[in-house]
């Protein structure tokens, strides 16, 4: 099959792109999302930018290997590549608690739970376990309240979406 892995920005416009059909040179060692990530922002890193992507990308290395680009991340995370944040995943939250861990790098895992736990990282100086309000209510009329990782999560993800639908 053929892949296309695309980097767009929030308003949508697309940055790059690559056709995958299936080989690839891995850059270093690095593993296949690492190298796509890698390739898709070059000429993009060490500007402070936020890189957005989904959990098929997302790895501690990647945060790593982004930081010393100067350049933050912010993703959905498996549990299974969480690697030593095991304290993290294995914590049991309620319905709109959140839990993180911070290392000594500045990589920060947070799991909130919604309906279903949703466990990010992200490496950005300003996000912590910090619970922010909506602006928005549910149906017992209570506020509604989500980790500003999730919330800048979901506003960044919107530009891939809409670059998508413009294709």
């Amino acid at each position: 099959g053929v892949k296309i892995y695309k980097l767009a920005a929030t308003n949508g416009y697309t940055w790059n792109f690559m056709i995958y059909t299936g080989k690839q040179d891995p850059t270093a060692g690095l593993g296949h999302a690492q190298t796509v990530v890698l390739d898709l922002a070059d000429g993009l890193l060490e500007c402070h930018r936020t890189v957005m992507v989904d959990n098929f990308f997302t790895s501690i290395s990647l945060a790593e290997n982004l930081l010393r680009n100067d350049t933050y991340l912010i993703g959905t995370m498996r549990t299974n590549r969480a690697g030593s944040a095991h304290r993290v995943v294995q914590k049991k939250l309620k319905r709109g608690e959140v839990y993180g861990l911070q290392s000594s790098n500045g990589i920060k895992l947070i799991k909130w739970k919604d309906r279903r736990d949703v466990l990010m990282i992200s490496t950005k100086p300003s996000h912590s376990t910090t619970l922010v309000d909506t602006g928005k209510t549910n149906k017992a009329n209570q506020r509604v309240t989500k980790s500003q990782v999730v919330l800048d999560y979901n506003q960044g993800k919107q530009g891939i979406d809409l670059s998508n639908q413009l294709s």
